[in-house]
């Protein structure tokens, strides 16, 4: 009896490593990279252009007409992204459309902000730095105290691990004034002094309202911003810029990506779908970035699958969109035939890029394989205990290849 057990607890571990490794050794072998294209808008000749990358320094410059350029005219159509390189070249133009085209004037008018789903669903540490907003020095200066808010809020001395009461309490009733409902639900803030100007935190309360709390010489500001608590906020991120056109952003629980503006907190929202309500945004699933340039804004949404691109202007009206498609990976050859191998995958992480063991099933496809090994288990090694049959009946070709490495005592 304890040969047996001893069997199927080692048969169990075989099971456990093949279906954490053989999959991704079939993936390694058996997949492609698909040469997916780099899409950008040119404000020079107002047309989407793109860039294939084919290795070893091949690179196709085109414009979705079919138009063909070289490495220096493709340059020369994007200025604000290849504006060091123009200008190393002599080639930036002084103007494009009435703006005045340099350096220094594209850094100073453009911004990027992107949404992963890493950022979104996160392990947190609980603890947040609160900068002085207006330092007597020429940079921000890390303080020497942490806070942490749910019920309450509490200022923490690291070095002593106590509460410092006297803060914590100018902080707390800072914010019951301005009419905070504990505890906090979001505390969003970009915890770095390596930034021109500290805006504190965004912080929503029990309510769903989203205050603004900062520090301005050691006295704690906190104000209420009247953001609409029915728009069902999930994260916030908050990103100072010398541009202060807004503070940051925010995503909703039905993926609506919004500016929070300077403009005494009104909210805008940003464009999430095409004309046609296809390849429509999942924070989940999905990469949103956010461009602003001198003259337009750029929008990407990316998936598996396809790269969505919308060109608004400084008014934020739409100008162009366009979408670029590709097979998805699931519908790929090489992952169809995994799909019917393996009934199962074991990972380690989470498509956010974090450690957690999770389960993958192909349910339908996974059938193959489970009959497959069965018959081969069946045809090929008959003396079997009905315990063996029914290791592969859950787990396939993991179950087969463990029984018949692992064979059972006479």
């Amino acid at each position: 009896m304890l040969n047996k057990l001893s069997r199927y607890i080692i048969i169990l571990l075989i099971i456990l490593v093949a279906a954490s490794y053989l999959p991704n050794f079939y993936s390694m072998l058996f997949d492609k990279k698909l040469n997916t294209p780099r899409l950008d808008y040119s404000a020079v000749i107002d047309e989407f252009v793109y860039t294939r990358n084919y290795g070893m320094g091949q690179i196709d410059y085109m414009d979705i007409q079919g138009n063909s350029y070289s490495e220096r005219d493709f340059f020369a159509l994007l200025p604000f992204m290849y504006y060091a390189t123009l200008e190393k070249w002599q080639q930036l133009p002084p103007t494009l459309k009435g703006v005045e085209l340099n350096s220094k004037s594209i850094r100073e008018n453009s911004q990027f902000f992107r949404i992963r789903a890493q950022d979104i669903e996160f392990p947190e540490v609980p603890l947040y730095l609160m900068f002085e907003a207006e330092p007597d020095y020429a940079q921000l200066i890390i303080p020497e105290d942490v806070f942490r808010i749910g019920n309450t809020i509490e200022f923490i001395d690291p070095v002593s691990n106590s509460v410092i009461e006297e803060k914590s309490q100018r902080f707390r009733q800072a914010m019951l004034d301005a009419g905070f409902t504990f505890p906090a639900r979001i505390v969003a803030g970009n915890p770095t002094n390596r930034k021109p100007f500290d805006e504190g935190y965004f912080i929503s309360d029990a309510n769903n309202e989203v205050f603004q709390l900062q520090m301005i010489k050691d006295k704690p500001v906190c104000i209420k911003t009247g953001i609409d608590p029915d728009l069902n906020i999930r994260q916030i991120f908050i990103s100072e810029n010398m541009r202060k056109e807004f503070y940051g952003w925010f995503i909703t629980w039905d993926n609506r990506v919004f500016q929070i503006t300077y403009d005494n907190y009104k909210v805008r929202e940003l464009p999430t779908k095409t004309k046609e309500g296809i390849y429509d945004y999942d924070a989940d699933k999905m990469l949103y970035r956010f461009y602003t340039y001198p003259i337009n804004k750029h929008i990407y949404i990316s998936g598996d699958g396809f790269m969505k691109m919308i060109v608004i202007d400084n008014d934020f009206q739409p100008v162009a969109e366009h979408v670029e498609t590709w097979k998805p990976y699931n519908k790929r050859t090489a992952s169809v035939i995994r799909q019917c191998i393996f009934p199962f995958k074991i990972s380690t992480a989470t498509p956010q890029k974090f450690i957690k063991l999770q389960i993958e099933y192909f349910w339908w496809k996974g059938l193959i394989s489970v009959a497959l090994s069965l018959l081969a288990l069946a045809l090929f090694s008959r003396k079997r205990p009905l315990l063996d049959y029914l290791v592969v009946l859950l787990t396939g070709v993991y179950g087969l290849i463990a029984v018949l490495l692992i064979k059972p005592e006479d």
